[in-house]
């Protein structure tokens, strides 16, 4: 079958009203905000509310994305939901989406987990689903990493926000995406363990604890692993695509921490105004970080047709993925 030429139609995105700010949190752990700011330009995040969850703000970003898009619903022949704190271990988040928006037997969804790079593999595997027969496909990132903090941890509370994004993707007749890659390599630096009722299992021994799950994470290791991975996939679409770095109109990369960001556009030498940046306010948001920027920098107008659109992330596991779009 011919290839279609796969782009972004529309882009969505949510977050919680509620802000935690650096001045909350000093009132939780032993912190401050000028620590946290000059280590990573965290002044506030998204938390969400008593009623809020992964599935609540995949759905609010998918409708918002499906209307900038202008596509029904019913065209969709894929939900792809990119996260690391579901709900439920199942059903999945993408089938939850599904049933929301009345999709029930049409289609196929799911989850995948990638670390923070969650958006960028659904991204990477919806291109490939919908490239030989010009279908349409739902890529969503939502986290709620909130769920998974151990707020007695400044190493990690600091860090991470709430929130969701979204795309729809499908045929484009100009631009569209012109590479992408996923890569993935075994490292405990930052990880998070599942209970899995293990306490009332006889064939385990029982578990005196239940902190087990939070995430926990070694700082400069990871940050070292995040700006090589950065450098790596500037690198890497450079040589895919044949077009220089220097070239690229603008970039979206995961909003982990603001000195990674300012490493990866001294590197590709491209100013500051070319690199989206609203970590300041949302903190981590794992997987819903590249969508919701790109939903942010579209509706801000930093993006005009024919800019070569870098978007980059990288995660626990770890991994690390980029795409070069030509903004249609």
């Amino acid at each position: 079958m011919p290839e279609n030429k796969i782009g972004i139609l529309g882009t969505g995105s949510f977050t919680p009203e509620m802000v935690l700010t650096n001045e909350d949190l000093e009132k939780l752990v032993e912190t401050n905000d000028q620590w946290i700011k000059e280590r990573t330009g965290i002044a506030e995040r998204r938390v969400c509310g008593p009623d809020e969850g992964v599935a609540t703000m995949a759905v609010a970003a998918a409708e918002r994305a499906l209307a900038s898009a202008d596509i029904a619903p019913d065209r969709l022949s894929y939900i792809i939901v990119g996260t690391n704190t579901p709900d439920y271990f199942f059903p999945s988040i993408a089938i939850r989406v599904q049933d929301h928006l009345g999709l029930n037997s049409t289609l196929a969804a799911f989850d995948l987990q990638a670390g923070c790079s969650g958006f960028n593999y659904g991204l990477y595997i919806a291109e490939r689903l919908v490239a030989p027969e010009g279908k349409y496909a739902l890529v969503i990132g939502s986290d709620a990493s909130s769920r998974f903090t151990d707020w007695t941890d400044r190493s990690t509370c600091v860090l991470f926000g709430d929130g969701a994004g979204a795309v729809v993707l499908g045929p484009v007749a100009k631009g569209g995406i012109i590479a992408q890659f996923v890569a993935s390599s075994l490292n405990m630096k930052l990880y998070c363990e599942t209970e899995f009722n293990a306490e009332n299992s006889p064939f385990l021994p029982p578990q005196t604890t239940t902190t087990r799950h939070f995430l926990k994470m070694d700082g400069p290791e990871i940050f070292k692993f995040a700006v090589k991975a950065v450098k790596e996939s500037i690198q890497r679409i450079s040589e895919i695509t044949g077009v220089a770095k220097e070239e690229f109109d603008y970039l979206i990369i995961h909003q982990a921490n603001n000195r990674i960001i300012e490493a990866a556009a001294k590197f590709a030498r491209v100013p500051m105004e070319k690199v989206y940046v609203n970590v300041h306010r949302y903190g981590n948001t794992s997987a819903a970080s590249v969508p919701l920027a790109l939903d942010e920098a579209v509706k801000a107008g930093k993006l005009k047709p024919g800019d070569k659109v870098f978007l980059c992330s990288f995660g626990a596991g770890v991994t690390w993925s980029a795409a070069l779009l030509e903004w249609g």
